[in-house]
């Protein structure tokens, strides 16, 4: 479970103001809201990195945390990109590799390609796996379609079905609106207040509010 209570963040100005949202076993849960809305404060707030001004967030088990500038090593293949995160072994990274929820993202079909010959699909499927050969029991994922062509997009939909199948929970600050379709509940961020957004509407004319 995730509890977030009575969050309020700031910097110089009040970002997120009074959040309270509560995330149980196997649910998705969406974060909408337009640039500088808060979202991706949001994130690292319930990563840890950034400590709320007031309120608190209980969250069990370990945290993985995929950002939207995906947080890899240009001049390192695939392989050695994971072995940053992990302390397996090769033959053990391969084997969660070609696991029943790794696989979905087909990290060895370019293992030994270095990062910067990459395209975008290929570094977001990498920086997913980096984090999730981890065993994280809560992924957050910042922006995870952004720029992404549609065969990676349906990759990563599917990798975050089976994540939450397998009792996962996660937290996606996204504006696409094929994301919110595999969210059990969607938060609209806006003037730092946070609430249950309203989906039968359109995407673009509840950040239009």
């Amino acid at each position: 479970m995730v509890k977030i209570e009575n969050v309020t963040v700031k910097y110089k100005k009040t970002v997120l103001r009074d959040v309270n949202i509560q995330a149980d076993k196997g649910e998705c849960i969406g974060l909408l809201g337009l640039n500088g809305s808060g979202k991706s404060t949001l994130l690292t707030t319930i990563a840890g990195i950034k400590k709320p001004s007031q309120g608190r967030i209980y969250a069990e088990g370990k945290i993985g945390f995929v950002t939207q500038e995906n947080a890899l090593i240009d001049e390192l293949n695939a392989y050695d990109n994971i072995l940053m995160w992990t302390s397996m072994k090769k033959d053990e990274i391969i084997k969660a590799l070609n696991g029943p929820q790794l696989s979905i993202l087909k990290v060895t079909d370019f293992l030994n390609v270095k990062v910067r010959n990459m395209s975008g699909g290929m570094k977001k499927r990498l920086a997913l796996a980096s984090v999730f050969i981890t065993g994280p029991d809560v992924l957050l994922m910042d922006e995870p379609l952004s720029a992404l062509d549609i065969p990676a997009k349906n990759d990563i939909l599917s990798f975050i079905d089976a994540f939450k199948a397998n009792g996962g929970i996660i937290f996606i600050a996204s504006h696409e609106e094929n994301v919110f379709a595999h969210c059990d509940r969607v938060y609209h961020l806006k003037d730092g207040r946070c609430q249950l957004a309203d989906l039968t509407r359109p995407v673009a004319e509840i950040l239009n509010d």
